[in-house]
C-alpha cells in the first residue's frame, strides 16, 4: 500500500518529467515545486511514523493520529533531529536513549543521521525553493534531493532490529517533546 510521503515523492517526480522530445531546462516552477514536494515528502512520512508509533496503527485510530500530527512543527522536528545527526546524540537527550544496561556515549544509528541529514537539507532547499527567488536552483538538485529522501525513508523502514525500533520509538516521542527535556534550559 502506497503511503501519503510515497505519493509525494511520486508527484516530485512527475514535475520533473518530460514529454518526448522535450529539450532544455525545465521550468523554474517545476523544479521549486519538486524539492518543496521532496521535502513534505519526508515531513509527511515522519508524521506519519510518530501516529503510527504513539497512537497505534488499526484503523479506527486514523483521526487521533492526523490530531496528533497538527501539534508537530517543523522547527520542532529540525530540532529534534538535529541532536540525532551526529555519530552520537547530542549529550542533551542522551540520557533519554540510554537504556539500562548501556553506558554513554549514545550512538546514532546509521539510518537516523541519514533521515536526521536529509530532512535538515531538505528543510534548507525548500526555504530556497519557497522563499528565495535569487537562489538558482536546478534540475539536478531536484532529482538528487528526491534520491536522498527516498533512500532516507527506504532506511528508516529497513531497520527493524529490536535496537532500531526502540530507537525509533525513543526518537518519535522526542519529536513530540519538540527536541527538548525538561531538564534542558
Amino acid at each position: 500500500m502506497s503511503s501519503y510521503a510515497d505519493d509525494l515523492l511520486a508527484a516530485a517526480l512527475r514535475l520533473l518529467g518530460r514529454k518526448s522530445g522535450q529539450r532544455g531546462k525545465l521550468a523554474g516552477a517545476r523544479v521549486r515545486r519538486s524539492i518543496s514536494t521532496t521535502y513534505y515528502a519526508l515531513f509527511h512520512f515522519l508524521l506519519e511514523e510518530v501516529g503510527l508509533r504513539i497512537v497505534g496503527s488499526h484503523n479506527d485510530l486514523r483521526r487521533r493520529r492526523r490530531i496528533l500530527a497538527r501539534t508537530i512543527s517543523h522547527k520542532g522536528l529540525a530540532t529534534t533531529l538535529d541532536k540525532v545527526r551526529g555519530l552520537s546524540v547530542n549529550a542533551s537527550i542522551e540520557e533519554f536513549f540510554l537504556l539500562s544496561n548501556a553506558a554513554p556515549p549514545v550512538a546514532s544509528p546509521p539510518f537516523v543521521r541519514e533521515l536526521a541529514k536529509a530532512f535538515l537539507d531538505a528543510q534548507a532547499k525548500r526555504h530556497d525553493a519557497d522563499y528565495d527567488m535569487n537562489k538558482p536552483l536546478s534540475e539536478t538538485d531536484a532529482r538528487l534531493l528526491r534520491s536522498r529522501v527516498r533512500s532516507a525513508i527506504k532506511g528508516w523502514r529497513a531497520a527493524r532490529s529490536a535496537s532500531d525500533k526502540d530507537f525509533k520509538n525513543a526518537l518519535c516521542v522526542l519529536i513530540l517533546l519538540r527536541g527538548q527535556l525538561r531538564s534542558e534550559s
